[in-house]
This record gives structure tokens, sequence and C-alpha cells, in this order.
């Protein structure tokens, strides 16, 4: 009977307890970037309105709007809150967590329509000259999160990897049809659509056991997009990183960085940017999307190249703390380590900006002075007097 109680009542815990380590959290990053999130979404809403207009009239809004739905979707997580330990000791009660798993659903669910009434509530004006926003169009709205929801719990008993990219490529085509018929209002070609993928969910749903690792795997994905976006803003501790050699890469860098003492740090810093896949990839994606944006919007380029070099020489500013302990063996001061650090974020700020200024200049063929003097001259102040103020490289904060 105390073990039935338990299982009624873990999920209730273990969800306060999810929350009460976040809020303390996002309560402390509230308190000081919530100015900078409302400029940077200002800028963002009204450059997006911008490349809206910008889109050839061949293409339609419904096509770019269901596109964006489908992106958000895609990103679900199923939150059960379970643990690694449970796989051995909730396994044995697993007959008996029915209604926990039916809560971590309900919960995801809930999560998701209230992602995507934010993104519909920031663009209404853009939904509105597609489609009149009414209680149907919720609703129809509402039964695409449930049938996402549903898809991404099926996950678990995918045998390989075919049918992992079979059931990826139909979760998302099914998302984006039934997102793009209904802004279009062609409610025939939906109610099929979307009645076709209820009833496979019905008709191939299958009694079996949980897949645990899945869950755990789930679980913890989750929770490390999470940590990784509070990282940006404070340190978390122990937060797992996923890399690769690089090999090439590796051997590049030996080439260009000269070997000697005052380098030291230097090259361990831009090994780990190489090897890390956070922060490699990150810049990566920023640099594509400036390439883009320069493409897009050559006229505006210049906002957009200073703005994603802030973004990344904000974001790499944890990567200070993953050099290990015993490195401190080495008989440099603190304040070389600090330059070194500094150093390597102005090389990369640097190779950066000159990517997105040649892009521009390709795409408009003319060489303007102005954007790569302001360009040169923010990459200068923004290492030497912002990021620098925020560069701690004591042993307290260097990771065991």
């Amino acid at each position: 009977m105390g073990a039935l109680m338990d299982i009624k009542t873990l999920w209730g815990l273990r969800f306060q307890e999810y929350y009460g380590k976040m809020f303390r959290y996002y309560s402390i990053i509230g308190a000081n970037v919530v100015y900078f999130f409302l400029i940077i979404s200002s800028i963002f809403i009204y450059y997006f309105n911008l490349f809206l207009q910008w889109i050839p009239p061949q293409i339609s809004v419904e096509v770019i709007l269901s596109l964006f739905v489908t992106f958000i979707l895609k990103q679900t997580k199923v939150r059960s809150f379970v643990k690694r330990a449970d796989i051995v000791f909730l396994l044995p009660l697993e007959w008996g967590l029915k209604q926990y798993f039916i809560k971590s659903l309900l919960y995801s669910f809930v999560i998701d329509v209230l992602k995507l009434l934010s993104f519909i509530t920031v663009f209404l004006s853009i939904f509105l000259k597609t489609t009149n926003i009414s209680f149907s169009i919720l609703f129809f709205m509402v039964g695409i999160v449930a049938y996402n929801i549903l898809m991404k719990w099926g996950e678990q008993w995918l045998e390989n990897h075919v049918q992992f990219v079979l059931h990826r490529l139909s979760r998302f085509f099914s998302i984006y049809l039934m997102c793009y018929f209904l802004l279009k209002s062609d409610w025939i070609f939906m109610l099929v659509l979307m009645c076709a993928n209820f009833i496979y969910l019905i008709f191939y749903r299958k009694k079996r056991s949980l897949n645990w690792q899945w869950l755990i795997d789930e679980e913890e994905s989750a929770l490390l997009s999470n940590y990784k976006f509070i990282n940006i803003f404070m340190d978390v501790l122990n937060l797992k990183r996923s890399f690769r050699n690089r090999r090439l890469l590796i051997m590049i860098l030996k080439r260009c960085i000269p070997y000697s003492q005052n380098n030291t740090f230097l090259y361990l810093y831009s090994h780990l940017f190489v090897r890390y896949n956070d922060f490699f990839y990150l810049y990566l994606r920023l640099t594509l999307i400036g390439l883009f944006l320069n493409y897009a919007m050559p006229t505006s380029a210049w906002v957009f190249n200073l703005l994603i070099l802030f973004m990344t020489g904000f974001q790499v500013i944890p990567l200070q703390h993953e050099i290990k302990r015993s490195v401190l063996l080495y008989p440099i001061p603190k304040s070389q380590i600090k330059n070194s650090f500094l150093k390597f974020i102005l090389a990369i700020l640097c190779a950066q900006f000159f990517i997105l200024y040649f892009a521009m200049f390709i795409h408009t063929s003319t060489a303007k002075i102005s954007p790569l003097v302001l360009g040169s001259l923010f990459v200068y102040v923004f290492v030497n007097f912002f990021l620098s103020k925020r560069i701690n490289v004591s042993e307290s904060a260097i990771k065991e």
C-alpha cells in the first residue's frame, strides 16, 4: 500500500524538484537580462517581418509559417522526469506507473501548446494575413500538437536506424502538411490527413514494455538543453559535453599557432573549441545564419553581423571553465591565461566577421569601408572592454 502511495505522488514530487531547481536559475537570469531579451526579441520580430516581405511572391507565407511551426514541434521532448537509477528501482513497478506516464505526456502536451500559442501571439499579424484565427483553427492546432506528442512517444519502440529515419520523415511531413492545409483553410485535406494519422496511431498501437533507456536518454537530453541555455548566462557545474576528434582541424591549429610557452593556453582553448560540439556547432550555425541574412537583406547586413558577433562571443565565455585543474601545474600566471583566452575569442570573432563581410561584399559588389571599420572596432571593444570583465580563470572557476 505504501509503495502504491509513493508511485501516485512520485510524479508531483519530481515535478516540484525540477521546477524548484529551475526557478533558482531562471530567477537570477530574469533579474539580469530581461531587458536584453526584450531588445533582442523586438529586433528579431522587426527583421523577421522584413524577411517575410523579402520572400519571393512565388512562395506563399503559409509555406514559411508551416515550416516554422513544424520546426517548433520537431524539438519536442517527452518530459518524464525519470532518473538513471529508476531503471533499477522502478522497473519492477512498471505495471503501476501508467498514471505517471500519462501525466508526463499531458505535461509535454501542455508545454508544446504554450510554445505554439506564444509563437502565434508574437506573429499574430502575419497569421492574420493568411487566415482568420478562430476557435476551430486553434482546436486543430491542438490536435496537431497531440499527434506530434504521440508520434514522439512511439519512437521508443523503433528497432533500427531505418525505422527511426522513416518515422522522423513521416512525422515531419505529416505535421507540415496538416499545418499548411490548416493555414490555407483546405478543411477537407486537413481533416482527411488528420483522421488518417490518428487512425494509424490507434490501430498500429501495441502493448509493449517501456523502453527505459529511451526515457532516460530523452529526459537527460532535455535537461542538457536547458542547462546549456542557462550556462550562457551563468556557470552550471558538471555540464556534460559531447566532442569529436576533428584531427584535420587540430593539425591545422598546430601549424597556425607557434610552438611556445606563451601560446600554451591559446592552443588549449583553440583545441577545446574545435573538439567540443557545443561550441564548434554554435559557431558554425551562427556563421551560416549570418551568411544567409547577408544574402537575404544586404541593406541591414551590418546590424545582423554585429548581433551575430555579440551572440558568438557571449556564448563562448563558458569555454574558459572547461580546462581541468591539473593544467594549472603549468608555471604560467593567471593574467597570461586570461590574455590567452581573450586572444582566442578575438581570433574567432575576427575570422567570423571577415567571413560575413566578404559575403556582404560579394553580394553587393561594392567595397564599403564603413562596415569594415565599424565591425573591426566593435570586435576590439567587445573583447577588450566587455568580455574581459567576464573572464575569470581563478582556480575555483576551473573544473575538476
